[in-house]
């Protein structure tokens, strides 16, 4: 994959607190997805180059998803540095797709909240 505007290419497997997230928003939204945490692995990170946004793929090898999407959870917690930031469940061509970070206040987020701080995003 060559880099795209809201892309950077990057194959990896996830991280323990990507992993640890993901599991945490299908447990409580999308229980019956959880067989898909199994294969996934980071496909790109986002365009930024600053946030710890990733996109998914089911094999290192996968392109990352672009296009329409829908959400299948949004949440709101604080980082060990109690910045409070987003991070949503994206899914495209049923398929998890991203994990996105986000600031309530528009600030740059740089980490992800801390799973036990997590609450629904109103």
């Amino acid at each position: 994959m060559a880099d795209m505007p809201y892309a950077i290419a990057l194959q990896r497997d996830l991280t323990e607190t990507e992993r640890t997230l993901i599991s945490f928003l299908l447990q409580q939204e999308a229980p019956e997805r959880l067989p898909q945490l199994g294969n996934l692995k980071v496909v790109g990170r986002c365009g930024c180059g600053k946030c710890p946004t990733v996109l998914l793929g089911q094999s290192q090898q996968s392109e990352p998803k672009l296009g329409p999407f829908k959400e299948l959870a949004n949440y709101v917690g604080k980082t060990t540095t109690g910045m409070v930031v987003g991070v949503a469940l994206i899914e495209r061509e049923d398929e998890l797709a991203e994990l996105e970070a986000w600031s309530p206040r528009g600030d740059d987020v740089s980490q992800w909240p801390d799973v036990a701080s997590l609450e629904r995003a109103s």
